[in-house]
């Protein structure tokens, strides 16, 4: 294990977040399969193999009464974190360099507790390891999330993988490793004179290589250990330790039936309760290679019939606009809403009912904020009101029929249910105030943490100032002040006079057009603090 602390420290794994890991994610699916899990803002949460904390720190900040535990093994990943939970003051967080071997049950019990990126990597030992504190340290109504490599897709992975190896063989530093391993999947996969279905794979192959962040490349699939499993293998090591399958992380992986032929979706119902083997055949229609399992201890009675209840009592969030022309109001003619995040086009509704539309309308107002769904039930209708419905919407059958809409536009990925509300606002305010995090981390990078868990890119320098002058001293006189003197000095004109003049009066202007817009985007992304 000492040898793989050394290769993290050489070659850092990039600084992630993941929303699908937050404990708002897993005690949202958990209530809607009846379970009664602990609330995100006081839970402890332990992850294993954190990293430098990329995940664990934005936790912390926004979650101030949980209290949150880290460990892996590589030392500089570990004191990068700590020194930052330092800048930023945080008492909730404990980041220990320390090998899963070595972990104590001693330190109590977790609400939830994750794993992203390690089973998949790790040997049996410290696979069987992981799963043993989870089946001791979890909580009664606790959830685990662990992420890994499945079969039948990740027979492709294999495949390439091996290849991949065999060339990399020949060299020593993991910097050429990585220089060789794109060089040599771009020659495979042109290697092919004559199309055949052999090139074709090969093809996608190097595109997924290619997309891949040079040193996940390196970690993943240039790793010592990659295994990969069928789902039914992974669910019979975890019952031995007297867990069970809760849910996937992401609904949209739970039922994707949307592209699977109809003889395929009646075999599935057919299969009825036998959950695990219809997650499998899943698996085999779908080709998955990668999954994100939630578990739970297996004396928990777990209800998948979701009902309405569990639905009216979470709160409802969407980022979706109408992509069609037509007028959206109170008439019966059809409207598409499509996620402006995702790229996903299962992740869009059309609808005609006015109810529905006025609640899309509501929610694509109040985000990135979750609102309750008493609240946009009674936005929704103050709404229709002003469009003059032919008949009103407010009946208990409406209630019912609206939340089992929302679900399905849940399951597809088009909305959020949340069960906690974060500290952020949509608007500036006098002293506009950012994200402690996110402010620290546009001082090293590009990619941001948003107070929403999720992850955005900010590349223009003059951005990243501005993100880092919102820190609630200033209004907006004096942010457009310092970041006007930020963009002169990194200018460094060489002549003065009338020319420096000039161009301080033309950047001033620009950023004040700018700067309202720049600040409302913030607002619209979640980096803003209420």
């Amino acid at each position: 294990m000492m040898e793989s602390a050394i290769v993290y420290d050489e070659i850092e794994y990039p600084a992630y977040s993941y929303p699908q890991i937050h404990p708002d994610r897993l005690a949202t699916i958990a209530r809607l399969h009846g379970m009664a899990p602990a609330p995100p803002d006081r839970c402890r949460l332990l992850e294993l193999g954190c990293g430098c904390g990329s995940n664990l720190i934005p936790m912390a900040l926004g979650l101030p009464e949980s209290r949150f535990l880290g460990i892996d093994l590589a030392s500089t990943q570990i004191s990068k974190g700590r020194r930052q939970i330092a800048r930023l003051g945080l008492a909730n967080i404990r980041m220990d360099q320390l090998d899963i071997q070595d972990f104590s049950e001693d330190q109590g019990l977790f609400d939830y507790i994750v794993a992203h990126g390690l089973y998949s990597w790790v040997s049996e030992t410290v696979q069987e390891k992981i799963f043993g504190i989870i089946e001791k340290c979890l909580s009664p109504e606790g959830v685990a999330y662990v992420s890994y490599n499945t079969l039948p897709g990740g027979h492709l992975r294999l495949m390439v993988r091996e290849m991949l190896l065999y060339h990399c063989s020949r060299f020593d530093s993991a910097r050429q490793k990585i220089e060789e391993a794109r060089f040599f999947a771009e020659l495979i996969a042109k290697s092919q004179i004559r199309p055949n279905s052999y090139g074709s794979l090969l093809q996608q192959e190097r595109e997924r290589v290619f997309c891949r962040h040079p040193h996940v490349l390196f970690h993943d699939e240039l790793a010592e250990c990659n295994s990969n499993v069928y789902f039914h293998q992974f669910m019979t090591q975890a019952a031995h330790h007297h867990l069970q399958f809760l849910s996937e992380a992401d609904p949209r992986d739970v039922q994707p039936t949307a592209n699977i032929e109809p003889s395929a979706v009646a075999l599935l119902k057919k299969l009825g309760s036998e959950t695990i083997a219809g997650q499998q055949y899943l698996d085999f229609f779908l080709g998955r290679r990668f999954r994100q399992t939630l578990l739970c201890h297996s004396s928990v009675a777990i209800d998948r019939t979701v009902t309405v209840d569990r639905i009216t009592n979470l709160l409802v969030a969407a980022n979706a606009k109408p992509t069609t022309s037509s007028l959206v109001d109170a008439s019966d003619s059809e409207v598409l809403f499509s996620s402006v995040d995702s790229k996903d086009e299962s992740a869009s509704i059309t609808t005609s009912h006015p109810l529905m539309k006025a609640v899309m309308v509501c929610l694509e107002d109040v985000w990135p904020l979750p609102i309750s769904f008493q609240a946009l039930w009674d936005a929704a209708h103050n709404l229709l009101l002003a469009w003059n419905p032919p008949k009103p919407f407010d009946s208990c059958n409406e209630w019912n029929c609206l939340a089992k809409m929302l679900f399905v536009c849940y399951q597809a990925g088009l909305v959020e249910l949340h069960s906690w509300k974060p500290h952020l606002t949509s608007k500036p305010g006098k002293w506009p105030l950012a994200s402690p995090f996110a402010r620290l981390q546009s001082l090293e990078g590009d990619l941001i943490t948003t107070l929403r868990h999720d992850q955005v890119q900010i590349h223009q320098a003059v951005n990243k100032k501005l993100l880092q002058l919102l820190d609630g001293t200033r209004d907006r006189s004096m942010i457009l002040h310092d970041l006007q003197e930020a963009v002169l000095a990194s200018q460094s004109p060489e002549n003065g006079g009338p020319e420096l003049n000039e161009t301080a009066k033309r950047t001033g202007e620009m950023l004040d057009a700018d700067l309202d817009r720049h600040l409302e985007d913030f607002g619209r992304l979640g980096l803003l603090v209420s």
